[in-house]
Formats: structure tokens, C-alpha cells, sequence
């Protein structure tokens, strides 16, 4: 984009035929119209009594599994190394559980994302299948946008960084001596709420990019509690339209990469030398929130007795532009990061804008 205005820059052969953009959930397909019907009846079911809520479901952890129930697992704040059953990882106590519009407390969003984990587990089964690219039809290609869409916005981490800026944001808005942290299940409800809202939108970023099978027979992809990774460049983890690639590794021996370099083909596989392996396990290693699973043979090669510091944090700095626009001083805009460090931080203006939240470092 120069002075606002988009330029062709290249251009390429679509493979599809079709436009892979949804325009934000406007414009769907019947499949993916049923997908969402699918979610929508679900709304006027009973309550579910389930409590233990898998952010990561288990049909994708046991993937890495050589037993079907158990997965070797790091875990990063501790540095040890222990197997552990799939229904006791990537899980959290009422991570669901949000506030209905009746006012009544209820667990009915695990029912959502019980289809959204079948269609993960299909698009998972249905790529780690593939070697016929025609096989894959435009109506998958656009689910793997939602599924990596939706695999990445529903993560422990993501709930975490929310929980940083949504304390900073009442700091703002509050009289700091009468604030109170946000209820774990005000964040359930604002964060199950952001990611079905944005779901579409965030997936037509990536169907508009190359999807690419990265193969490595000797079985060396790790994942972790953040299945899809966009990895961190010089600290800071770049927007979704920016970052070069994105990762979902969906068994040891493949892994999807979405990518910007486009071939004009459905799908383009790659055979694996050691350097690639060691891409996409860093950014996997970076990426976590606190567990990366991964096949025994490939411990060795992860920071096994060392617990690590740093992963994702927010960061907040003042500017004076926005989309292209300048804001003179004193005004200014806040812009919201993502780095790999051991806290959050805040660093803006001192023009009076903006106050304190002494809570926020004990969020990291």
C-alpha cells in the first residue's frame, strides 16, 4: 500500500478458480454455511456438565502419541521432561465457562468447540493424507483457514495476553485504588467472543496464502500448547498478513506451513533437511506457553533441565501514526505487540494520557 493506495506489486496463477476470501464470514459456501450452522444449534442445547475444558484437542495431541494415550512433554517453566496422558495436558479448569445472556453461568461453548474439533480433526487427518493435490478441494483449502484460525486464537496464551492488556485497559478507565482484576470468567466470555467473531476474518488471511506440506520421514516436528505458531522475528512477533510463515505441525513426520512465497499451486510439498527442522522447532520452542510436546527421539534436542524465562508478552508504545494517519502531539496512538521477553512492558508517552497498572509485571 503507498499513500493509501493498494499497488500490484505481482502477480500469479490462483489454483482454485475461486477467491478464497469469505469477506470476513459475508460470503460462504454451503459447506462452510453448514459448518456454521453446526455451531449456532449448538447454542440452544442444555448445559454441558463437562469441567475440564482442552484448549488443544486430544484427537490432534495423540498424533505424537506412540500409545494413543500418552505424549512426552517438556514442561518449559520447570524443565522436565515426563510422559503424560493427553487428558491431563492443554486442558484447564472451566476454560469455557462464560456468562450467558440470561446472566446465568454456563459451559455450553464446549459445545462449540467440540465442532470445531471435529473439523480439526478431520482437516488434521485429511493433510497428513495428502499426496495428490487435486484431492484437496476448494471447500478444505478454506477449512484449514478456519481451523489454523481458530486453533491459534483459542490458546492459554492468548487468554494470558488478554488478561495483560485487559488489566492495563482498566487501569485506564478505573480509579486505580478501586480496581479489581478482571474474573477469570469475564476473560472467558470476552475471549470466546473475540475469537468466534473473528474467526472468518482472520482466516481469509491465511486461505490468501501458499499452503505447503513439510515432510520429514525421520518423524522430528515438535508442537506445543500453542499448536499454530507465528514465529518471532528479532523479538517481536509479526501481524498475521506480515509474518513470512505460519506453522501448524500435525504429526513428527509433517507439519502445514502457510506461507507468503506463492507458486500458483494447491499445495507444494517440501522434504526436510536438518535446517528446516531446526526452523520450525525454534519457533516452536519460542511460541509456547508452557509444554511442548514432542517424540522421545527428539528430547535431546529441546532445553531439557533448563526452564526458560522468556515467551510471548505484551508491549505497549506510543505513536504518533495509525493506518497512515498522524496524530500531532499531544495526542498519540497505543500500539499493542507482541515479544518474546520475561515480562510485559509498557513504554509510553508521559503527556498524562495514560496511568499506571503496577499489576501488569506480575502477569508475565
Amino acid at each position: 500500500m503507498v499513500n493509501g493506495d493498494w499497488q500490484v506489486v505481482s502477480s500469479v496463477k490462483n489454483p482454485w478458480g475461486r477467491i478464497p476470501l469469505t469477506g470476513g464470514g459475508r460470503t460462504l459456501s454451503p459447506a462452510m454455511e453448514e459448518y456454521k450452522l453446526k455451531l449456532s444449534t449448538k447454542l440452544a442445547l442444555p448445559d454441558t456438565e463437562a469441567r475440564r475444558h482442552h484448549y488443544v484437542p486430544q484427537t490432534y495431541l495423540r498424533k505424537w502419541s506412540d500409545d494413543g494415550k500418552r505424549v512426552w512433554t517438556l514442561d518449559t517453566q520447570t524443565g522436565l521432561a515426563r510422559r503424560l496422558g493427553v487428558r491431563d495436558i492443554c486442558v484447564s479448569e472451566n476454560f469455557y465457562r462464560v456468562v450467558g445472556s440470561d446472566g446465568l453461568e454456563h459451559n455450553r461453548v464446549e459445545l462449540l468447540f467440540g465442532v470445531v474439533d471435529e473439523e480439526i480433526a478431520r482437516i488434521q487427518n485429511l493433510l497428513l493424507n495428502l499426496s495428490d493435490p487435486d484431492v484437496l478441494t476448494f471447500d478444505d483449502f478454506m477449512a484449514v483457514g478456519v481451523v489454523v484460525a481458530m486453533q491459534r486464537m483459542r490458546t492459554l496464551q492468548t487468554r494470558r495476553l488478554l488478561m495483560q492488556y485487559d488489566s492495563w485497559y482498566l487501569a485506564q478507565t478505573t480509579d486505580a485504588q478501586s480496581q479489581t482484576p478482571g474474573s477469570a470468567i469475564r476473560l472467558a466470555g470476552i475471549h470466546t467472543q473475540t475469537a468466534f467473531s473473528a474467526v472468518w476474518a482472520a482466516a481469509d488471511i491465511f486461505t490468501t496464502r501458499q499452503l505447503e506440506l513439510w515432510d520429514d520421514p525421520q518423524g522430528r516436528f515438535v508442537t506445543s500448547d500453542c499448536p499454530v505458531q507465528i514465529p518471532f522475528e528479532s523479538g517481536v512477533r509479526p501481524d498475521t498478513v506480515q509474518a513470512s510463515r505460519i506453522w501448524w505441525p500435525i504429526s513428527p513426520s509433517r507439519a502445514v506451513s502457510l506461507s507468503n512465497d506463492h507458486r500458483g499451486e494447491k499445495v507444494v510439498h517440501r522434504r526436510v533437511n536438518r535446517a528446516m527442522v531446526a526452523v520450525a522447532r525454534q519457533a516452536v520452542i519460542q511460541g509456547r506457553e508452557r509444554f511442548i510436546i514432542a517424540p522421545q527421539s527428539q528430547l535431546g534436542f529441546l532445553p531439557v533441565g533448563s526452564p526458560l524465562k522468556k515467551r510471548a508478552q505484551i508491549e505497549l508504545t506510543c505513536s504518533q501514526f495509525h493506518r497512515g494517519k498522524y496524530y500531532p502531539p499531544p495526542s498519540c496512538v497505543v500500539a499493542r505487540l507482541e515479544t518474546y521477553a520475561e515480562y510485559p512492558r509498557v513504554a509510553l508517552c508521559s503527556n498524562g494520557l495514560h496511568s499506571h497498572d503496577p499489576k501488569l509485571h506480575e502477569m508475565g
